[in-house]
């Protein structure tokens, strides 16, 4: 590559910089360099078929791309292989779901590219509430139909409903540095009503607590559900079809390389090259030795609480750094139901709570699981089941194994006490922990005009896109986001508004 030109460089092969490396080199006629330090395009967007991998292959993988670690498997791992327990079975590393279905972000980003997706959405839902279960199928909750409630109770859900739904992106983004507790506290009293926002918004954000969730953030997320006419129980998510999430960032490499691009994995980015106060390239370490490239805009794709590792942090004001090295995240607790035949019958499961402070947890713990081999038939062997399971976790959380094990005994014990048969159909359980499932968690003071913004304001030439940059939301959406706007930073073009409908923009 020392006598190749380019025109931007990529840093990672998630989905953020990818999605605005394919705009750039489709739309714009650049020539894009993506560089990935694992030995797989995807970052935290990487998918298994695991009778393909070996245990060790597996343990590295998830922990080189997407910050998730092994914890312990029923059987244990190297048996899990051995018996060919896993064969057949196809899943993430870690929990993921694309928003709003085929009007979300992510398909409506790679359509435009020409590059769409295969989805499977969920059309049924159950929600657990004094220890019995309430089914909906195609949006029968529609309305405010929740059983559980009383009069008052479903008035005071739809009114709460309403409000988000009707509101606009811009005073949606006024409520960004408030956390949703307090903003539902002003308008309800109503228990039901709470419990049902707040859980929803443990599923949206990744937070149990509803004092560290960004009101504005969760508005903007339901407010887009609800204005593509979807609902919990009809396209609120969706998977897409094998090889499963991968696909995406492959999709948006595919776009660059189609244009002319590079992709290179086992490329660590060691030092972006700055000078008086501009981008002149990357030095990455590649299997052929040290390199240096010239290049005069880098895209950073990577946690932005991780920049300072190859980005000096001399080129930037002290408070911006003590800022962006004091963000945390919000990780989880992903777990892998391996079942002989089918015991949930739905295809998204909420509970509301399975452990609490009263066990030593930061607030509330609430689980959320998938039939993800019903809503996708290919995720599992004819006859069998795949249900994959979570929880949210702090990122502190996550690193205690107490913790962790107890919200795992407590998953499996609902799901055992809950579902008849669910224990005699048990063939195997994965565990995997997460410290990092939203790299900026989706707090007050961590959103909005508090994220890094797409195109640095300290070093000429350097431009962030990842899901804890310039963005709203969450996750994929999140990404692409962040990706459509430095494309749109790099071009001085809106792509925002050339591709995404009203709903997703802001």
């Amino acid at each position: 590559m020392r006598n190749e030109r380019f025109d931007v460089i990529v840093i990672g092969a998630g989905v953020g910089g990818p999605t605005a490396g394919a705009i750039l080199a489709k739309k714009e006629g650049m020539k894009v360099l993506v560089l990935e330090k694992a030995s797989r395009v995807g970052g935290r967007d990487i998918s298994f078929r695991l009778q393909d991998e070996d245990p060790e292959t597996y343990r590295k993988a998830i922990n080189d791309s997407a910050h998730t670690w092994y914890v312990k498997s029923e059987p244990g791992l190297q048996e899990l292989f051995r018996q060919g327990l896993l064969d057949g079975y196809s899943f993430e590393a870690g929990i993921h779901t694309l928003m709003v279905t085929e009007k979300g972000r992510t398909n409506t980003c790679l359509s435009y590219l020409g590059k769409p997706l295969t989805l499977y959405p969920a059309i049924s839902a159950g929600w657990w509430h004094g220890g019995k279960l309430y089914r909906f199928e195609n949006g029968s909750e529609r309305g405010g139909n929740f059983p559980w409630m009383d009069e008052k109770g479903r008035a005071e859900t739809g009114k709460i409903n309403s409000l988000m739904v009707r509101m606009s992106a811009q005073e949606a983004h006024s409520y960004d540095h408030i956390s949703l507790k307090e903003w539902m506290e002003a308008r309800t009293d109503n228990n039901n009503t709470k419990e049902f926002h707040y859980v929803n918004a443990t599923m949206n954000c990744t937070i149990n607590d509803p004092a560290n969730i960004s009101a504005g953030d969760n508005i903007l997320m339901n407010r887009a559900v609800a204005r593509a006419g979807k609902r919990f129980s009809f396209g609120g998510c969706s998977t897409p079809g094998l090889p499963g999430f991968v696909q995406i960032p492959l999709s948006f490499c595919d776009v660059i390389k189609e244009n002319g691009g590079r992709v290179v994995t086992r490329a660590r980015v060691k030092e972006v090259l700055i000078e008086a106060g501009r981008v002149k390239g990357v030095l990455v370490d590649m299997e052929g030795g040290e390199e240096k490239i010239d290049c005069p805009v880098v895209i950073n794709s990577g946690l932005v609480n991780e920049m300072f590792q190859y980005i000096p942090e001399k080129h930037f004001p002290y408070t911006f750094v003590k800022r962006v090295k004091g963000f945390w995240s919000a990780g989880i607790g992903a777990v892998y139901f391996g079942l002989d035949r089918k015991i949930v019958q739905e295809h998204l499961t909420f509970i509301p709570k399975i452990a609490g402070r009263e066990h030593g947890f930061d607030s509330d713990v609430r689980m959320g699981f998938w039939d993800s081999s019903g809503m996708d038939p290919q995720r599992a062997p004819a006859g069998k089941q795949l249900v994959d399971a979570y929880v949210s976790l702090t990122d502190k959380e996550a690193h205690n194994p107490e913790l962790v094990n107890l919200a795992y005994d407590r998953m499996l014990a609902f799901m055992t006490e809950h579902y008849p048969g669910f224990k005699e159909a048990l063939s195997w359980t994965l565990y995997t922990v997460s410290d990092s499932l939203v790299p900026v968690a989706q707090a007050p003071f961590q959103v909005g005009d508090a994220r890094p913004r797409a195109k640095s304001p300290h070093v000429k030439g350097l431009y962030l896109a990842s899901d804890s940059s310039e963005c709203s939301m969450a996750a994929n959406d999140a990404a692409v986001h962040a990706g459509i706007i430095a494309a749109s930073r790099v071009s001085n073009r809106d792509y925002a508004s050339e591709i995404l409908p009203e709903y997703s923009r802001y």
